[in-house]
């Protein structure tokens, strides 16, 4: 027996890591070997003489048990036997693998167990029973760096402690609490920082510039990089807390809450469970929302939310689902009216407020659908999260913010040299998605036929990577103010640009790395114009590698988390020269 929880390596928050997100640690502290039968080892050994010899056995790991077999050599001296073993598993087999962290890491199948053994007679000899653990944060020499209280704490009080204080969405992997907690993971506080890794930003520099970028400064990531590689010494008292500032003016002053109607539920037995709720601002007139915020419940469950406006004379439609669902909200997957949607929350991001003298419109009898996407492991907690909503000053008449949409097909054929699925043929596919979601089914050939493409254009992409695009042609005049882009759990890229190919090109957003769990709307730090007749190209690429249960089926555009999307939307505000 083997308890994971001890791992340790040269690198504390690596191994906090693995063993919260993929060992699950907490819940299976021990790995166990059961051996069987042992090949190769004669009757009699000779002191000091290696045998070659196998060990098949059963492994558990977490709730799978698996047979493995451990190629070793054994040693006799004097009365020990030592034996040394080694044997690849695939840790899919297991559920802890591939670890795949975006923008970061990824990692193969297939993981080596290296074994030390020592047999003993427990009559002769005392058996120990602990392991010493390692030591040590850094292999740097301690000594001779930069202050902590001057350089480093500044950085962690203002891009690390909202996340990362007890409660907040990042406390689950890493709780900064105290100037102690940060030295105790001081080389794993300069891995992340100086691979960008963390603060989250998922854009990358080809588009914007766009506000309240989180990333670090370069003068910043040298000073946690510095102060890590000198030990992670403190010059303030450890106990010396990292609290978030609140900012002025950087709140939204709700006006209209809008709580779920009923705590959800949900069931470790659905880890990713998506749940569509019917929020009512109960609205009689005109109301203009000058801003809104996402305010999830239980933080450690909700992955990530998106919101949809829904005008009134569909309410009836979402009424009638929502009655239909359990008691609360209705089961639902990543889209509720994808023209409507005004909002993608992600952990981390901060309230949105919508330019002065500007708002977002909705008439009386108008809905919000709440669509929370919950990731349960071993506990799914009541949640009632919320919706916000900051209104105009009464009887104001704001300029109206609008909402534009743009999308691309999503082609992806199955992949060479796997075993090929009934689902594999793109028509037994688009007849699932039929069966599955109704009349969301005919999306992806309305798609290939509005962005002027066929399948046969996709059918050689079978290599597990594939990419679309469309152009679409501006009809009127608009500022954009902010750009949006979606797709599912294999996305690897997402780009949009303006005017591709001529002399006024500019990229709008670039995503280099997909990540589906940063969800981003980006604040362009000044408007960019477009004119009539001016073409947005969107590109998405997606990519097998990505999905943790290899099914070979055709994914095409849909709904369904197993389905995929090239989806992107801009905020946008009438040009400057027609506002009133």
């Amino acid at each position: 027996m083997v308890n994971v929880q001890q791992l340790t390596s040269d690198q504390s928050l690596r191994d906090r890591r693995i063993r919260q997100d993929f060992l699950e640690s907490g819940h299976y502290p021990l790995v166990r070997f059961v051996p069987g039968a042992i090949d190769g080892m004669p009757a009699s050994i000779t002191d000091g003489e290696a045998y070659d010899i196998t060990i098949g056995g059963q492994l558990t790991v977490k709730e799978t048990t698996a047979p493995v077999v451990l190629n070793a050599t054994a040693t006799r001296t004097g009365d020990e036997v030592s034996v040394t073993a080694s044997t690849t598993v695939a840790m899919s087999t297991f559920d802890i693998g591939p670890i795949e962290l975006i923008g970061f890491v990824r990692t193969g199948d297939e993981v080596t167990l290296d074994f030390d053994l020592t047999y003993v007679d427990p009559t002769r000899r005392t058996i120990a029973t602990e392991v010493p653990g390692r030591s040590g944060t850094t292999t740097a020499t301690a000594g001779g760096g930069p202050s902590f209280a001057s350089t480093v704490q500044p950085v962690l009080t203002n891009s690390c402690a909202s996340c990362h204080n007890d409660g907040g969405v990042g406390a689950m992997v890493w709780t900064l609490g105290t100037a102690a907690d940060a030295a105790e993971i001081a080389s794993g506080l300069s891995l992340v920082t100086a691979s960008r890794f963390m603060p989250p930003w998922p854009a990358g520099d080809l588009g914007g510039p766009f506000d309240h970028n989180p990333s670090l400064s370069q003068d910043d990531i040298d000073a946690v990089v510095s102060w890590a590689a000198a030990g992670g010494e403190l010059d303030v008292d450890p106990a010396t807390p990292i609290v978030a500032p609140v900012v002025p003016g950087s709140g939204l002053t709700p006006d209209v809450v809008m709580a779920l109607a009923e705590p959800y539920q949900g069931s470790t037995l659905v880890r990713n469970d998506y749940r569509c709720f019917m929020v009512d601002p109960a609205l009689t007139d005109t109301t203009w929302v000058a801003g809104y915020e996402f305010v999830p419940d239980r933080a450690e469950v909700v992955h990530h939310a998106l919101a949809f406006r829904i005008p009134g004379n569909e309410r009836d439609r979402i009424v009638a689902l929502d009655e239909a669902g359990d008691g609360s909200g209705w089961d639902c997957d990543a889209g509720v009216a994808m023209s409507n949607q005004f909002m993608g929350w992600a952990p981390g991001q901060d309230p949105t407020k919508f330019p002065d003298g500007t708002a977002m419109r909705m008439d009386a009898g108008d809905v919000v659908v709440l669509q929370i996407h919950y990731h349960f492991t071993h506990s799914a907690p009541l949640d009632q999260s919320a919706l916000q909503f900051e209104l105009a000053p009464a009887g104001s008449t704001p300029i109206e913010v609008g909402y534009r949409t743009y999308l691309a097909p999503a082609e992806i054929p199955c992949r060479d040299g796997i075993e090929a699925g009934p689902l594999c043929d793109r028509g037994a596919a688009i007849a699932d998605l039929f069966d599955r979601l109704g009349m969301f089914g005919a999306i992806p050939d309305a798609l290939l036929r509005q962005c002027g493409n066929t399948p046969d254009e996709y059918a050689a992409m079978t290599n597990g990577v594939a990419s679309a695009s469309c152009n679409h042609t501006i009809r009127r005049d608009v500022d954009v103010i902010a750009v949006f882009g979606h797709m599912h759990e294999i996305g690897d890229a997402f780009r949009m640009t303006l005017n591709p190919g001529t002399a006024t090109e500019r990229i709008l957003l670039d995503i280099p790395a997909w990540d589906f769990g940063w969800q981003l709307n980006y604040r362009f730090t000044d408007p960019v114009a477009l004119t009539a007749g001016d073409v947005i190209r969107v590109e998405c690429t997606w990519d097998r590698a990505h999905l943790k249960v290899p099914e070979n089926r055709y994914i095409t555009w849909s709904e369904g988390t197993e389905d995929e999307m090239c989806y992107s939307a801009l905020t946008t505000l009438p040009p400057r020269g027609q506002r009133s």
